[in-house]
């Protein structure tokens, strides 16, 4: 038999499309499908009870005026000491709750769970009530992934969300602020995309006057050097720029493009992707966000964490209502000099995506 040249052209490509997939699968099967084992308990289970909005009474100690703060908290998994909360709290002052990006626990064991309590327990944010989203290392890996109950025994959230959705996407309204919570995570199928996008446009615009803050933990535009995710800029990237702010964490990186702030609380630093269209970044550092409602003014202070010193405002931005509706927004803090560290990860590395980070930064700070 005969095989014309366009036929095995046709078997060739099949050929290295299959081999091509089947060392994929071998060099990915680990970061798609992989749990690690649970880790042994250390010690007593150690009672603890973290406080949710989905609580009525919690619910009905919101402040009644439009004068509060609250924090925001990137991606901890695990690495804050009681000291850092200790440290966070006192200089943060009278809050009105926390809200975490995800990754709060390394895994969603009760083991990791364990090792936060243990840090949380006899600081101030034992009383805080707690808004928060899962990330992707709450969840349970597999050609599905899924959210282990024991998130959701944790925080028991509102359930005003999309179908599927109830309790990790959610909104808490607060004087002249709604704030509204994506599990981008869970969204694994175009309807669940779609779905999620449609109750998205129908809080955004049901907010009235009211300030919009989004928390999610995947975001819309990547600070990490690779981690670029296509799929939720596409779905959310319109939607989101009506937002005030928008929150997100994933990256271990800080930048601001408003409305969006990427930012993170982890002793885990991956490499920035040093963008131009950035108006201000960090690199190798940890932050915490403090949130502001004084009347018609949002203000945005991001604080740089350190291991020993008091934290120091890295960023600041004012959002102001006007009496005709507008919106003006004050950059303080755009023009000041930016910290851009190589993490220690990086530094006995010299591949492509370390060069690059060198050359972006130092054309930054030209």
């Amino acid at each position: 038999m005969k095989w014309s040249n366009r036929k095995i052209l046709r078997i060739a490509c099949l050929t290295l499309l299959l081999v091509g997939g089947i060392a994929l699968c071998a060099v990915r099967w680990q970061a798609w499908f992989g749990n690690p084992p649970e880790p042994s308990l250390t010690g007593d289970t150690i009672a603890y009870r973290f406080r949710t909005f989905a609580d009525s009474a919690t619910y009905a100690q919101r402040p009644q005026t439009p004068d509060y703060q609250i924090l925001i908290l990137g991606d901890v998994h695990n690495s804050l000491t009681r000291a850092d909360y200790q440290k966070i709290a006192h200089e943060a002052g009278d809050l009105a709750a926390y809200a975490q990006l995800g990754d709060f626990v390394e895994r969603c064991y009760l083991f990791y769970f364990q090792q936060l309590y243990r840090e949380l327990q006899g600081t101030p944010f034992d009383s805080l009530p707690i808004i928060n989203c899962p990330g992707n290392h709450e969840y349970r890996k597999g050609l599905r992934r899924t959210l282990p109950d024991l998130w959701y025994q944790n925080f028991p959230q509102p359930l005003n969300g999309p179908q599927d959705f109830l309790g990790s996407t959610y909104y808490i309204d607060f004087p002249n602020l709604r704030f509204i919570v994506l599990d981008t995570n869970g969204m694994q199928w175009l309807h669940e995309y779609m779905r999620t996008l449609t109750w998205l446009n129908g809080v955004m615009a049901s907010a009235g006057d009211r300030f919009v803050v989004v928390m999610m933990h995947h975001p819309v535009y990547s600070c990490g050097a690779g981690r670029f995710n296509t799929t939720i800029y596409t779905t959310f990237a319109h939607a989101l720029r009506r937002a005030d702010l928008v929150f997100a964490g994933h990256d271990h990186n800080y930048a601001r493009r408003l409305p969006f702030v990427n930012t993170n609380a982890a002793t885990k630093f991956y490499l920035n992707k040093v963008n131009p269209h950035d108006t201000r970044i960090a690199s190798g550092c940890r932050f915490y966000e403090l949130l502001t409602i004084a009347g018609d003014t949002l203000t945005m202070q991001s604080r740089m964490l350190h291991d020993t010193l008091p934290s120091t405002l890295y960023d600041e931005v004012q959002i102001i209502r006007l009496p005709d509706g507008k919106q003006k927004t004050i950059d303080l803090y755009s023009d000041s000099t930016e910290v851009i560290l190589l993490p220690e990860r990086y530094a006995h590395r010299n591949d492509l995506k370390v060069r690059r980070f060198k050359n972006r930064r130092a054309a930054r700070q030209d």
